[in-house]
């Protein structure tokens, strides 16, 4: 399948493009010898909108488990940093975690990008892989709304989700995310999780993805209560200005060294973007024939998914 071309999904590509310019440039002109350092052995693959940057803090609270800062290095994408090399990947983990990870959703932006998970397979055969879904009109909307507020978006609701060709209706087709990934590694390596446990079974959904990791699964943690990444301001002008700003030359070493800072530190800059506090923001109403005419196009993977999952996730495609 060739990627159509999606104006709001180029964009968001684009930034993702520029948080490694300088390092891209660098290694240009001179590549990095000596300690190729460690790779990781756990890989966050997506979904886009889905908790994955939530579940990236929960998962390096556990003493044995260091994720990488920043939190995506979309390493295995060849159109972002594959040229970036091994020394430069392997340099963002610590060899004495026992669980080394990385939270990447573009790993899962097909067929925007291809071949990723067979990069993935050469590089660390072994490794365990996460994937995050949730219900995926409630995705859509969630990643609609974020292009909207960010300023990448101008196509009306109804053209934008009910296109069979944007990146909106692809992301959401987690079997179809999850086909190279299975061939590639197979069922076992994989643990797929839902927005929706992460959220009502915090502490049972870790302590699975933690035994998944192979660590302690026992471990708990009150920083379980905070939530990355969500609420009322993206929808608002504060996000859109805020993300403007950090795409400014700069800024951009404080958006891709965000994850850096002290957790105290980034809390106080989470409440300030965007007041998770207050929860998810308001999503636009969708018409019933819009809904239906998305969910049309949903239906079989979701099946599909949940036979991947051997069970059911309960969303409502009606």
């Amino acid at each position: 399948m060739t990627a159509a071309h999606d104006p709001a999904d180029e964009a968001m590509v684009a930034r993702a493009h520029r948080r490694f310019a300088a390092e891209r440039r660098r290694a240009n002109r001179r590549r990095r010898s000596g300690h190729e350092g460690t790779l990781p052995n756990l890989i966050v693959i997506g979904g886009l909108k889905c908790g994955t940057t939530s579940l990236h803090h929960y998962l390096n609270l556990h003493p044995d488990v260091g994720m990488s800062k920043p939190k995506e290095l979309n390493f295995f994408v060849a159109e972002l940093n594959w040229s970036l090399g091994p020394a430069w990947y392997t340099g963002h983990f610590a060899a004495d975690c026992k669980v080394r990870g990385e939270s990447s959703p573009h790993y899962t932006n097909r067929p925007r990008f291809d071949g990723v998970a067979e990069r993935i397979r050469r590089l660390i055969p072994r490794a365990r892989l996460i994937y995050m879904v949730r219900d995926p009109i409630d995705r859509m909307l969630s990643h609609y709304v974020h292009n909207v507020g960010g300023g990448y978006e101008t196509r009306p609701l109804e053209s934008a989700l009910t296109d069979p060709d944007s990146a909106y209706v692809q992301r959401s087709r987690y079997a179809y995310q999850l086909e190279p990934y299975l061939e590639a590694f197979g069922r076992s390596a994989i643990a797929i999780v839902s927005r929706e446990d992460l959220k009502v079974e915090r502490a049972a959904t870790m302590a699975r993805l933690f035994a998944f990791a192979g660590v302690d699964d026992s471990f708990d943690s009150p920083q379980f209560e905070r939530e990355w990444e969500t609420g009322t301001a993206k929808s608002g002008g504060r996000f859109r200005i805020m993300d403007r700003a950090v795409q400014l030359p700069g800024f951009r070493t404080v958006d891709r060294n965000f994850d850096r800072l002290p957790e105290s530190l980034r809390w106080v800059v989470e409440r300030l973007v965007h007041d998770p506090t207050r929860g998810e923001g308001p999503k636009p109403d969708v018409p019933a024939r819009v809904r239906e005419s998305v969910a049309s196009l949903l239906r079989d993977d979701v099946a599909e998914l949940e036979r991947i999952a051997e069970r059911s996730f309960g969303w409502r495609l009606d």
